[in-house]
């Protein structure tokens, strides 16, 4: 306020954080990067000695994120961001065009995708980029996931063909959970409004902030953060919904031999 950014959206236009993010630093309700204390620090004319210690505060506040210390290097910057909410989240809404989503495959599948995107990686990169995935799906296992699948996720063999059945099989086990809404927009539902790509909606308790809609682009991420993107997202994401088979199509005795 001081500093002349008397709403939460000057200052996220600003420092290029979402309002959501600096509603939920500012109520206690998310882990402060030490990163992000030198950018507000920065953008509100704050130096030292005080900027000194937000730091070292920031920087023993470590326990809601130590997990992620241990996969340094894997995490890009750009994703960073998205690992830190997506803990936060209290539901998630995924349409996925292409691959099955990161926090629903298994560990061949995962190491085969990126295998195939990524120039050159090392089978230790490989490994722990892997359990990388693995630790955010163990970190979400009780958050609710509502999912739709274009058919085209199920047709595309990734792997082997044991990789593709392990995994179809496994994503027959998620949608018994209690926490997932599992859906399959089939191609004969012709056009739909999300053509262009895949996305993935966060959403917090509605104190926080609005959602955060992800967009990855190849080796980038877009952050839309509008009320009008959230606004648009959800328009299209129940769209999807509404075009796709009901859940029951996937059920536990539809194993894959």
């Amino acid at each position: 306020m001081a500093a002349g950014f008397t709403t939460m959206d000057a200052a996220a236009s600003a420092t290029g954080l979402s309002r959501a993010t600096i509603s939920r630093i500012e109520s206690a309700k998310q882990v402060i990067l030490p990163r992000t204390v030198r950018l507000l620090c920065q953008i509100y004319g704050i130096g030292s000695p005080t900027l000194d210690q937000m730091l070292k505060l920031a920087s023993e506040a470590a326990d809601d994120r130590g997990w992620q210390a241990d996969f340094v290097g894997v995490v890009p910057d750009w994703f960073e961001r998205f690992v830190g909410e997506e803990s936060e989240a209290t539901e998630m809404s995924i349409y996925a065009a292409e691959l099955v989503p990161s926090l629903l495959q298994t560990d061949d599948y995962c190491r085969a995708v990126r295998a195939a995107s990524a120039k050159e990686i090392g089978d230790d990169e490989l490994n722990r980029y892997v359990k990388f995935r693995a630790a955010r799906a163990a970190r979400l296992a009780k958050t609710k996931l509502h999912v739709v699948l274009n058919e085209a996720v199920l047709r595309r063999q990734v792997g082997s063909p044991a990789i593709m059945r392990d995994q179809l099989n496994h994503l027959v086990e998620i949608a018994d959970r209690p926490n997932v809404s599992l859906q399959i927009l089939p191609f004969t539902s012709g056009a739909h409004p999300a053509m262009t790509g895949s996305f993935t909606m966060l959403h917090f308790p509605a104190s926080t902030g609005v959602a955060t809609v992800f967009v990855e682009v190849d080796d980038c991420g877009l952050y839309r953060d509008r009320p009008a993107d959230f606004q648009r997202y959800s328009w299209m994401f129940g769209q999807l919904k509404a075009d796709s088979l009901e859940q029951d199509y996937i059920r536990p005795d539809r194993s894959i031999a």
